[in-house]
């Protein structure tokens, strides 16, 4: 059994924060029991950063004969936060008078609770002695990050692991790429469920007629910022000059042919003084892409 509240309280860097709190109820635990508790049903057992944290505490847990056990152990002959495996520094301790003594096996502490003296004070004990625990509550809710991101406990607060492609204290920007131009002689169109250029947008590229795309003809934005092919370019399959007129005396045309395919006839024809071409439209073995300039 347990009781909750929630109260607000100084962060020990001197910020607020929500804190919410739970504690055992005729449970009797042991030092390790009641950490295990803790984590099993809640997010740590509470290791008391401030004193306003522990003023509030004193206020708020009911009177317990035997007191609480707090996240506080000496590990390596240094106090220590559980929670954080940081020594506890010297101004943070709230020793009770004469405490912490030295008698060994007494590596555990307690919080003094509703005490006629040094309530709110710590105690260290035996491990093995039986307590109740005093707990940090979850914090994550169903609203505290969005559909792309994971809470992650912390106590008295929370933290949300973005998935791949999303960023933000909540997860809910995508991460953007560059904006795309289409290239000389053609287009592309885009889809984007997560907003203009951003992850997971899709664009597909297009040439103008008598043109071929040289490249990825889609692309796709990445969790990374950057899209997964370079911008296609579109080249011409005929690439004609005309000095005079189009398609006049002198006019020069070359021809092209998709990767793959051989290029039957000559690749190059002119419009000679008669009004003809020099030769005849080539061809691309196995698939004609060349334009005919007559």
């Amino acid at each position: 059994r347990c009781q909750l509240e929630s109260c607000r309280t100084s962060s020990s860097l001197g910020g607020v924060q929500a804190w919410t709190y739970a504690y055992s109820k005729g449970s009797n635990l042991q030092w390790h029991e009641a950490r295990q508790w803790c984590q099993k049903h809640f997010v740590d057992m509470v290791s008391i950063k401030n004193k306003e944290e522990a003023e509030y505490l004193d206020s708020f847990l009911p009177h317990n004969p035997t007191y609480y056990w707090i996240g506080v152990q000496k590990v390596a002959a240094k106090w220590t936060w559980v929670d954080t495996s940081k020594p506890v520094p010297v101004e943070a301790q709230r020793w009770a008078s004469e405490e912490p003594d030295s008698l060994a096996g007494q590596d555990c502490v307690e919080l003094y609770i509703k005490r006629a003296k040094d309530s709110a004070r710590w105690n260290n004990e035996k491990c093995s002695k039986l307590k109740e625990a005093v707990c940090y509550t979850a914090s994550c809710t169903q609203e505290s990050c969005s559909a792309h991101g994971e809470c992650e406990e912390a106590v008295g607060n929370f933290t949300c692991k973005c998935h791949p492609g999303f960023l933000g204290l909540h997860c809910k920007e995508a991460v953007a790429c560059k904006a795309l131009t289409d290239p000389r002689q053609g287009s592309h169109h885009c889809v984007h469920p997560n907003g203009p250029n951003r992850f997971n947008s899709s664009c597909r590229f297009h040439c103008e007629l008598g043109f071929r795309l040289v490249g990825v003809s889609q692309l796709a934005c990445q969790g990374d910022g950057q899209w997964n092919h370079p911008v296609p370019q579109c080249e011409g399959i005929m690439n004609c000059s005309h000095p005079i007129s189009t398609f006049s005396y002198n006019s020069t045309c070359e021809f092209f042919c998709d990767d793959g395919y051989e290029l039957a006839g000559q690749n190059q024809i002119r419009c000679d003084h008669t009004g003809q071409w020099t030769a005849g439209t080539p061809a691309c073995s196995g698939n004609m892409v060349c334009v005919d300039p007559l």
